[in-house]
C-alpha cells in the first residue's frame, strides 16, 4: 500500500504516525512545502519573546527525526501542484531543484492547513509587516526584534494570536497597540466577557483601538505608522497581521473535491472526502458542531491532531470516527487564562435555542487559604431542557480546570 500525505504539521504528522503504527509495511510519503514539520504553532509567541528558550523547543520532531522514528519518506520543501483522482496520482515540485515529478498513491490524506488572511491594504509591501503562522514567520519576527530594534508594535486583529503576541511584544520591551475592526477583542467570547479582557489589557498598557479598521500602512521603506479608517494614526515600526486565517483548499477544489458550507473541505466522520480513497484532516477540513449538528470550521491544533489520527487509522483499514467538536479553547493573555466551550448565547439564538445565561463571580479556592484570585464564569443553557450548551471562564487561576469540567458536562 502507498499512502501519500500532503502537509506535515499537526494533522499530517498525526496521520502519518497513526498509519505507520497500524501498517508496518506501507510506503508512506509526506509532502511539505515548508522546511519544518511537526511544530507547536501555539508556542510561537513564547519563542519570539524568549519565554521559551530556543527554536528547537517548539519543534516536536525535525524532518530527519520523524522520518527515522516512523520509517516515513519526508519530503520537505516539496510542493504538491496537482491531484489527479482518476489515476490516483500527484504532481509535485522540489522547490530546491525546481524538478517536477509524479507520485502514484493508493490512499491520499490532504492536510494542507490554513493560511493567514492578507488583505490588499495599501502599504503592505513595506518592511517589518509580517504574519505569524509558521516557525519561519516566527524566525522573521524574532530577527526584526533582535536586529532592527523596533520600539513600537502594532497588532492588526484582536483574536487569539493577536492578543497572545501583545504579551510577547511587551515581554520583548516594545510599546504595543492593537487595532481591531470589531467593537470588542476576542470574538469567540460574549461582549461582556471580552470587556474583562480589554480592562486587563489596558492595565498592562496595551493601547486598544477598537471598532476601527486599517485603511493603509505608511512609511519610507519600512512601516512607520498604521492609519485607521477613522483617520487615526497609530505609530509602529513593527506590524503583526493577525486578522485571521482561511483554509488552504485550492488543491482539493481543483481536483473536484467537494467543499463544505464553511469553505473548508467537506468530510464525513471517517474523514473521507467526496472522492474515493481521498481523506482530509486539520485546518483545511470541516468538522461538525456537536450541539447544533451543523458543519463547523474551527482551526485548532487539538482538532487537527484528532482528525489526523482518525484519517491515519482509516486509510489503513480502521473504523475510527471523529464525531465533532465543541469549539473548546483556552489561551493565556498576560495574567489571565481565557477559555470557552460550546455556544455563545448569540450562537444559541441563531440556532433556534431559547437561551438562558447564568453569570457567576467567584474565587479559585477557599477564602481561608492565601493568594485568592477572582474567576468570572458564564454558562449558557437551553431554557426548554435546562441543559448546559455553552460556557466561558476567565481568571488568573483555575480557568482550565473549570472549562474542562464544563466541556465534559456538555459533551455528556
Amino acid at each position: 500500500m502507498k499512502i501519500a500525505i500532503i502537509g506535515g504539521v499537526a494533522a499530517g504528522t498525526s496521520a502519518a504516525a497513526k498509519a505507520r503504527r497500524n501498517n508496518k509495511e506501507a510506503e508512506i510519503v509526506l509532502f511539505e512545502r515548508d522546511s519544518d514539520i511537526s511544530y507547536a504553532g501555539c508556542g510561537l509567541p513564547y519563542y519570539i519573546s524568549e519565554v521559551t528558550e530556543g527554536r528547537e523547543k517548539v519543534i516536536i520532531n525535525t524532518p530527519e527525526e520523524f522520518a527515522k522514528k516512523y520509517n516515513i519518506d519526508v519530503k520537505t520543501e516539496h510542493e504538491v501542484l496537482e491531484i489527479k483522482s482518476e489515476d490516483k496520482s500527484l504532481k509535485y515540485e522540489d522547490l530546491k531543484s525546481n524538478n517536477v515529478n509524479k507520485y502514484n498513491y493508493d490512499k491520499l490524506i490532504i492536510t494542507t492547513g490554513a493560511s493567514p488572511i492578507m488583505p490588499p491594504i495599501p502599504g503592505y509591501e513595506l518592511d517589518n509587516i509580517v504574519p505569524l503562522r509558521t516557525v519561519n514567520d516566527a524566525d522573521k519576527m524574532k530577527n526584526i526584534i533582535d536586529e532592527k530594534n523596533p520600539e513600537k508594535a502594532v497588532i492588526v486583529g484582536a483574536g487569539l494570536i493577536g492578543l497572545e503576541m501583545a504579551e510577547s511584544f511587551k515581554e520583548a520591551g516594545l510599546e504595543v497597540a492593537v487595532v481591531e475592526k470589531l467593537p470588542h477583542v476576542l470574538p469567540i467570547l460574549s461582549d461582556e466577557m471580552s470587556e474583562i479582557v480589554e480592562d486587563h489589557l489596558r492595565e498592562k498598557d496595551v493601547n486598544l483601538v477598537l471598532n476601527d479598521g486599517v485603511s493603509k500602512f505608511a512609511g519610507e521603506g519600512k512601516v512607520e505608522k498604521v492609519v485607521t479608517e477613522s483617520g487615526k494614526e497609530v505609530e509602529g515600526d513593527l506590524v503583526l497581521l493577525a486578522i485571521g486565517v482561511k483554509p488552504n483548499v485550492k488543491l482539493a477544489k481543483e481536483a473536484g473535491i467537494e467543499l463544505g458550507e464553511t469553505g473548508a473541505i467537506a468530510v464525513n466522520e471517517k474523514m473521507e472526502t467526496s472522492e474515493k480513497d481521498i481523506y482530509a484532516a486539520g485546518d483545511c477540513a470541516e468538522s461538525k458542531d456537536l450541539i447544533t449538528g451543523n458543519p463547523a470550521w474551527v482551526p485548532l491544533g487539538s482538532t487537527a491532531n484528532k482528525q489526523g489520527r482518525t484519517a491515519g487509522e482509516n486509510v489503513t483499514g480502521g473504523k475510527a470516527r471523529h464525531k465533532g467538536i465543541l469549539k473548546t479553547g483556552i489561551t493565556k493573555i498576560f495574567d489571565l487564562a481565557v477559555s470557552r466551550t460550546g455556544l455563545l448565547a448569540s450562537e444559541a439564538r441563531e440556532n433556534g435555542f431559547e437561551d438562558k445565561e447564568v453569570k457567576i463571580k467567584g474565587v479559585d479556592h477557599a477564602g481561608y487559604y492565601p493568594n485568592l484570585s477572582r474567576l468570572h464564569l458564564k454558562g449558557v443553557f437551553d431554557k426548554d431542557t435546562n441543559k448546559i450548551i455553552g460556557a466561558a471562564v476567565i481568571g488568573e487561576n483555575g480557568a482550565d480546570k473549570r472549562i474542562d469540567v464544563l466541556s465534559t458536562a456538555i459533551y455528556s
